[in-house]
């Protein structure tokens, strides 16, 4: 079986800390090791759920999922196993691993024997996490590794809504091409009307398929299957001088 554990952190990687991580992983099973990155925004708890959704489906059943962004490193917060979608999930619970509007199993990780025998409370991706994801990869049972927990942590995320002609949205992300990444689900795109995008003073007629559609600025669906804003060959953030966290519209129009 092609076994696979996935690193999700906001560690950057100028210090050692990913690596420290991906070697206690890499020491205590043969499971291949994949980064799915190591740039989320530190703390930012709702955007690294969001990059965990958007990624899971990408990963084989059976895949473990080392996800840490996690402020609370060392406080009286726990750590947690999810089981969502055929894939485990370790990290902490503090929502990152959660979806807010979804029942998932949850085991909190309370078997300290399992755990590196020095434990830093400052780096418990390392001395927890690690091993714990390392023993999943390697076919133990959660309840080996844990309690079952009923109440996880959930954090509510920055969500889209939306009536019978407005969706309303914020940009969540921006990535290094200046996209601006929306919490806007394609779902909530109907293709079949008419779509008009507003992110600031700039309207967006229609849905393009590419980001080299023309030479103006495009709305589409991207890899995250979430609404982007995207400028062909330039920064869409610094030609609409748009933040994380700025509004965006969409209006659906019959005609």
């Amino acid at each position: 079986m092609n076994r696979l554990v996935a690193l999700l952190t906001d560690f950057g990687t100028d210090d050692p800390y990913a690596g420290q991580v991906a070697a206690v992983i890499a020491g205590g099973t043969d499971a291949r090791v994949v980064t799915l990155t190591h740039g989320v925004p530190p703390h930012h708890i709702q955007l690294g759920a969001h990059i965990v959704d958007a990624s899971l489906e990408l990963l084989p059943c059976g895949a473990v999922v080392l996800a840490v962004v996690d402020p609370g490193v060392g406080t009286d917060r726990h750590g947690l196993i999810v089981r969502r979608d055929g894939r485990w999930l370790v990290g902490p619970d503090n929502g990152l691993l959660t979806p807010p509007d979804r029942d998932v199993q949850c085991w909190t990780l309370n078997r300290p024997e399992t755990w590196r025998r020095k434990v830093m409370p400052t780096f418990h991706a390392r001395d927890i996490f690690a091993p714990v994801a390392a023993r999943l990869a390697n076919f133990e049972r959660p309840e080996w590794l844990g309690s079952p927990v009923q109440d996880p942590v959930r954090v509510d995320r920055p969500s889209a809504c939306t009536d019978t002609r407005i969706v309303r949205g914020e940009v969540i992300h921006i990535d290094v091409f200046g996209n601006l990444i929306t919490n806007i689900p394609a779902a909530f795109v109907q293709t079949g009307f008419m779509l008009e995008t507003r992110v600031g003073a700039t309207r967006i007629d229609g849905l393009a398929a590419t980001y080299g559609a023309g030479d103006t600025p495009v709305a589409l669906i991207g890899s995250w299957n979430l609404l982007e804003i995207a400028v062909p060959g330039g920064s869409a953030a610094e030609r609409l001088a748009c933040r994380i966290g700025d509004e965006v519209f969409v209006h659906h129009a019959d005609d």
